[in-house]
């Protein structure tokens, strides 16, 4: 008997993680490039930025460019983008994104100086963000991405309970 074979997906992230910790601002071409450098070598989905307020991340400013451009020049490419509230996620819709990455984190302390938001707040703002989608008639996938599940430095140990709530 042949053991049930899952797909598993490889999303390369560093046009977003990458550089938003860098100081510097890579200019759109040279981005553009990077991710014809990926498509080449065989990567199928891209997390190709985040959209935040460009006051808090310039490196990022340019996301909806490469959103556009990427699925204009890489019709295979699955182009997926960072939204933290749902100003950016009303964005990578119009910008016609493939799926938004929703961050969760269940430490309270992450998330306020993350998002500026608590985690339950952050959950009423996911339900926001699902009923802007489907309200838009969008396909785009929305993923939650549950982070400081083990604790983090601002907080230390969070609850198991906490966890499982959100």
């Amino acid at each position: 008997m042949t053991p049930k074979q899952d797909p598993v997906t490889v999303r390369e992230v560093g046009l977003r993680d990458g550089l938003q910790a860098i100081a510097r601002t890579l200019p759109t071409a040279d981005k553009l490039a990077w991710l014809q450098g990926l498509v080449e070598a065989g990567v199928r989905e891209v997390e190709i930025g985040s959209f935040v307020p460009p006051s808090r991340l310039p490196q990022l400013a340019d996301t909806e460019a490469l959103v556009q451009a990427a699925r204009a020049a890489h019709p295979q490419l699955t182009v997926s983008v960072l939204v933290p509230n749902l100003k950016g996620a009303e964005r990578a819709l119009a910008s016609g994104a493939h799926a938004m990455l929703l961050p969760l984190s269940a430490s309270r302390a992450h998330s306020l100086a993350n998002l500026r938001k608590t985690p339950d707040e952050v959950v009423r703002e996911i339900a926001a963000i699902r009923a802007a989608r489907d309200a838009a008639g969008s396909a785009c996938r929305l993923e939650v991405g549950l982070s400081t599940a083990f604790g983090c430095t601002l907080q230390g140990r969070v609850e198991p309970d906490e966890v499982l709530r959100l």
